[in-house]
């Protein structure tokens, strides 16, 4: 069975929990009461909220004017220049802007792959697609989708407290520690918060138990889609993947978010101020599932802007990491969140409704 190796927890210091795993989950357990109580409220309403938008007829959607492109880009412009990262996004499609940023940092395009959509329009764009990418710890997200199915499906409680004493485990620290505290059984409900707000892995390896196990699980993934190359969902060896795949399961989540508000609650949580989060306008709300092992960091995301999207994003090798790294390459990190800033600024700039003269001022 193929094992991923774990998240990290700040953009510094790789997530440990081997060493630290005891005070680490005791840490986090002190914001469950909390996260619970504020969890319905807050992913109903954010759900409410976005399918209020995305049921607007995009054919009813007036098209940008260059100049109303060019006014995005000038309200936007300080800040841009601030972080390094101006391009011609009121001329350039997005994989062409993509491809700027890349040539900018000495990227090769081959260690990129991308896959983007308008829940709105329906408009997609994408770059290397079908290209095969480590999947890393986002096949925690389809994961979690597959076990809200079968609690809906009545095949699951979210009420029982399910023995996690013998669970698989990625890092024994971590294991011992969950199982001291939560007197060694969790709930369903337990294992999705700290599966997708921390990204652990014996929460993860606890839900799939609930359908059988890994090698029972990866058949499941094509249940929210299959890509058009040669991978068609996640490799249960070699943990392998693509875009085309992932943008799919975004697809999904997003057409079914009452289905999954939870998912998306906690996905809102997760590393609130790194990866698709760290350049992100304050008032944008980003529900993402980030994945980090060896060589790849990677993110997927469906991102609140006024006009919404998805987006997957999986590369490899950047920072000069490889298949031997064994913590988070800091640049390379800052380089996929400098990427995700560029993706969202061409968004703001093509897909936003126009600005109109207050909002102009304002911003300038």
């Amino acid at each position: 069975m193929h094992k991923k190796k774990k998240e990290i927890v700040t953009g510094s210091v790789i997530c440990g929990l081997l060493l630290l795993g005891v005070l680490a989950v005791f840490l986090l357990m002190t914001n469950q009461a909390i996260t619970h109580s504020r969890k319905n409220q807050h992913s109903k309403s954010s759900s409410a909220q976005s399918q209020d938008t995305s049921q607007q007829a995009a054919e009813d959607l007036p098209v940008k004017t260059p100049e109303e492109k060019q006014a995005a880009f000038d309200a936007d412009a300080a800040t841009m220049e601030a972080y390094g990262l101006t391009y011609d996004y009121v001329h350039l499609n997005l994989a062409e802007v993509v491809q700027a940023f890349l040539a900018d940092q000495g990227i090769e395009p081959s260690q990129v792959a991308f896959s983007y959509k308008n829940v709105v329009t329906g408009e997609t764009y994408a770059m290397n697609d079908t290209q095969p990418m480590t999947a890393g710890s986002t096949y925690k997200l389809p994961l979690n989708m597959l076990v809200v199915d079968a609690v809906t499906e009545g095949e699951l409680s979210m009420t029982e407290r399910f023995d996690i004493t013998g669970t698989e485990y990625e890092y024994l620290g971590e294991h011992d520690a969950y199982v001291a505290q939560f007197d060694g059984a969790m709930t369903i409900a337990d294992m999705q918060e700290y599966s997708l707000v921390y990204s652990e892995n014996t929460p993860a390896y606890a839900l799939a138990e609930r359908l059988g196990g890994l090698e029972q699980v990866y058949p499941m993934f094509s249940r929210y889609g299959e890509s058009k190359a040669d991978i068609k969902t996640i490799q249960s060896e070699g943990n392998k993947t693509t875009t085309d795949y992932y943008i799919q399961v975004l697809d999904y989540l997003w057409q079914h978010q009452e289905k999954y508000a939870d998912i998306l609650y906690y996905l809102e949580q997760s590393f609130p101020e790194y990866y698709y989060r760290t350049f992100m306008p304050a008032d944008v709300v980003v529900a993402q599932k980030p994945g980090y092992v060896r060589e790849a960091l990677n993110v997927d995301a469906v991102v609140y802007e006024e006009t919404p999207y998805i987006v997957a994003i999986y590369t490899a090798g950047l920072g000069g990491s490889d298949e031997t790294t064994e913590e988070v390459n800091n640049y390379g990190l800052y380089q996929l969140e400098a990427l995700a800033y560029v993706i969202n600024e061409w968004h703001r700039v093509n897909m936003n409704p126009a600005l109109n003269s207050e909002q102009t001022v304002i911003n300038n």
